[in-house]
C-alpha cells in the first residue's frame, strides 16, 4: 500500500504501527470493568497492529508493464 520503502523505513513504519495498536488497546481495555482488560486489550491491539503492518508494507508492489504504442 505504501509502495516499495527502504528497510529502515519499512521497520519504522511496523514499529510505529505496533506500538500505536498496542498502547491504543492497552488504553481502552483500561477503561472496561474487567480487571484483566489492559492485558487483553494489548494483545487484541497487537494483532489488529500486526494486521495493519503487513497490509501496510507488504501491499500491491507489483509492476505493471507500461503498453507502449507504436506507430
Amino acid at each position: 500500500m505504501l509502495g516499495p520503502l527502504p528497510y529502515f523505513h519499512r521497520v519504522a513504519v511496523v514499529l510505529a504501527v505496533l506500538l500505536t495498536a498496542i498502547g491504543s488497546g492497552a488504553w481502552i481495555g483500561h477503561f472496561t470493568p474487567v480487571p484483566v482488560a489492559a492485558g487483553a486489550g494489548a494483545l487484541v491491539g497487537l494483532l489488529a497492529g500486526l494486521a495493519v503492518a503487513y497490509a501496510l508494507v507488504h501491499g500491491n508492489n507489483q509492476a505493471h508493464p507500461a503498453r507502449i504504442r507504436r506507430r
